[in-house]
């Protein structure tokens, strides 16, 4: 009975004492309770902005999939195409195909730029919430999710390094690149080896200052403060480099807006698409007619008429053979004259960067104003020699019957029969004049639309070459705002790379690579990099000294089987990194949750 007086007074006194506590929880737990908060927020941010990403990736892959299968589908069309007709539908499939994956690189491109910048915004968030903990969550957390951020940035890397990769090769399968511009690619691939490779050795070189220095924690701790504060800044002018080149590639892709906008633009395709060779009606639609007269216009490539002497890769051309057998060719239009232009700056001390942009000469698309005259000329010499010879033929045997009536009608006895059978004839000879004459006048009309074409084409010329100016403008501009990019890249991750050497000495714990080093072991770990990094330099160079002197025959096939081996390596070593990130991740993640608890 005591016993349970005891409980009862005890579970009293507990619930009096509990009816006696404000509920209100004091400023300092509501502070922790809401930078654990804003720690998981911002971890969170993080990694959906990761995971989407990948998914951004995995969505252009499967783009460039598509499109070039559909390069394929056209140029094996084109190769089974028996008629002039069909040929020229699948060059049309082919140039959409070809488009579509320079679209595909150009949006790559703007994407990873994106996301570096949306990174940036996270990391600096993370890094802010991370601020408001205390010192020991701080030192835990911080170092947990700078191996993580590591990680992350690795796969990244790669992953963008793989992308690009099958942007190349799908543009050398699509003829988007000649051979001295594959021979460039390939170089400008050995420079981009040797620029990184420079690079990582500023990185090693400056961890094994770090500890070769040999500072107590508490001396590295006090400097820890000031390098982070310094690689802040860098971020932030990371950042704004990125968001420059963002802005720059944004405007690049107006200008060729710009350029494909234009009324030249879509005339020059209807021409050198042959897009004139089926009649319209009169809203300017194509009916899907064949317009017979038309006289197909030809590119470099080789032809069932053979390769004409007066045409280079450059031209768009169309030929005559009279009656004795004699072929004249005739230059129409330039062919599109694309040039990958490469520039290199120093990005960091001894790290020199590569990098292209596209620009198009001022005679993209230039008409051969001879050659227009020439060829309207010959278009309206079949429309006479086709529609006008129908027409005369009928009009001459509407007439040769309208006479036998007439005579019929004359002679001394006059046959009624004859005379009304021979009428009977007049309406369809009549019908075969009117149909003869329309179809004249529909020839008539297509040939005029085809001289209004080129017309309008030679009008809007200045305008064109104005708008091509105008986006190689904004091409070189994104490729030196790309320059800058690397410069304030290369400047970070330099200086990321001492902050880590003095978190580790600071945390008495060396993590490189997922491995745990004495100060010894990884200034040795270090050298070996160097020596490596210095090794595969080497090699780069000796590669571009056998391209600059190799001649251009089989250069496409080699640059493909090469790029087809580093994109196999590449994902080969994926799953890997997917795992390190995935550790690194879980590792932050249990640290997170159990500091919010």
């Amino acid at each position: 009975m005591k016993k349970m007086i005891l409980l009862v007074s005890m579970l009293a006194g507990v619930m009096t004492f509990s009816g006696c506590v404000d509920d209100k929880e004091s400023a300092s737990v509501t502070a922790v309770r809401e930078a654990k908060a804003a720690q998981l927020s911002a971890l969170a941010a993080l990694s959906n902005a990761q995971a989407a990403n990948q998914q951004a990736l995995a969505d252009t892959e499967n783009a460039l999939r598509e499109a070039k299968v559909a390069y394929e589908t056209a140029k094996a069309a084109y190769q089974q195409a028996q008629t002039e007709i069909a040929k020229a539908q699948a060059q049309q499939a082919m140039a959409a195909a070809q488009n579509e994956i320079q679209r595909l690189a150009n949006e790559l491109e703007e994407m990873a730029i994106r996301h570096k910048i949306a990174m940036l915004d996270l990391q600096a968030r993370y890094e802010a919430a991370l601020k408001k903990a205390d010192d020991d969550s701080q030192a835990l957390l911080g170092g947990l999710y700078t191996a993580y951020e590591a990680a992350a940035t690795n796969l990244l890397d790669a992953q963008q390094e793989i992308a690009r990769k099958k942007i190349e090769l799908a543009k050398l399968q699509a003829g988007l690149v000649n051979s001295d511009e594959t021979s460039q690619m390939l170089i400008n691939d050995q420079k981009r080896i040797i620029a990184n490779n420079e690079q990582q050795i500023a990185e090693w070189t400056a961890m094994i200052e770090v500890f070769e220095a040999q500072k107590a924690p508490e001396e590295a701790k006090a400097e820890l403060v000031t390098e982070k504060a310094a690689l802040s800044q860098l971020a932030q002018d990371q950042k704004k480099a990125l968001t420059a080149a963002n802005k720059a590639g944004q405007e690049m892709g107006e200008a060729w807006s710009d350029v494909r906008d234009q009324k030249y633009s879509d005339l020059a395709l209807d021409v050198y698409s042959n897009g004139f060779a089926y009649l319209v009606d009169e809203d300017g639609n194509n009916t899907g007619v064949s317009f017979n007269d038309y006289i197909l216009l030809n590119s470099y490539e080789a032809t069932s008429l053979g390769k004409p002497v007066e045409a280079t890769v450059d031209t768009y051309w169309f030929s005559i053979t009279d009656d004795k057998g004699n072929t004249t060719y005739t230059a129409v239009m330039n062919r599109m004259i694309r040039k990958d232009v490469s520039k290199t700056e120093t990005v960091a001390p001894g790290v020199e960067s590569t990098k292209t942009y596209t620009a198009y000469p001022t005679a993209y698309y230039q008409l051969n104003a001879d050659g227009v005259k020439a060829y309207i000329a010959a278009i309206k010499a079949n429309v006479e020699k086709n529609e006008g010879k129908a027409l005369e033929d009928a009009q001459k045997a509407l007439a040769a019957q309208q006479k036998v009536v007439a005579d019929l009608e004359k002679a001394e006895i006059k046959d009624e029969a004859a005379i009304e059978n021979a009428k009977s004839l007049l309406p369809g000879l009549q019908t075969d004049v009117n149909t003869a004459q329309a179809a004249l006048d529909k020839a008539n009309a297509q040939v005029a639309a085809i001289q209004t074409a080129f017309d309008t084409m030679a009008a809007e010329a200045a305008n064109w070459e104005a708008t091509i100016k105008a986006y190689n403008a904004a091409s070189e501009a994104y490729c030196d705002a790309q320059f800058a990019v690397d410069k304030a890249y290369d400047a970070y991750t330099l200086q990321n790379k001492k902050v880590l050497a003095l978190q580790a000495v600071v945390d008495g714990q060396i993590m490189i690579d997922g491995n745990e080093y004495t100060i010894d072991g990884a200034i040795a770990y270090a050298e070996r990099k160097i020596e490596m990094a210095n090794r595969i330099i080497m090699f780069a160079k000796q590669e571009i000294v056998g391209l600059e002197s190799a001649n251009s025959g089989g250069v496409t096939d080699l640059a493909i089987e090469k790029l087809e081996a580093e994109i196999e390596i590449l994902e080969a070593e994926l799953p890997a990194l997917e795992k390190i990130v995935a550790d690194t991740k879980a590792a932050l993640d249990a640290a997170t949750a159990a500091q919010a608890e």
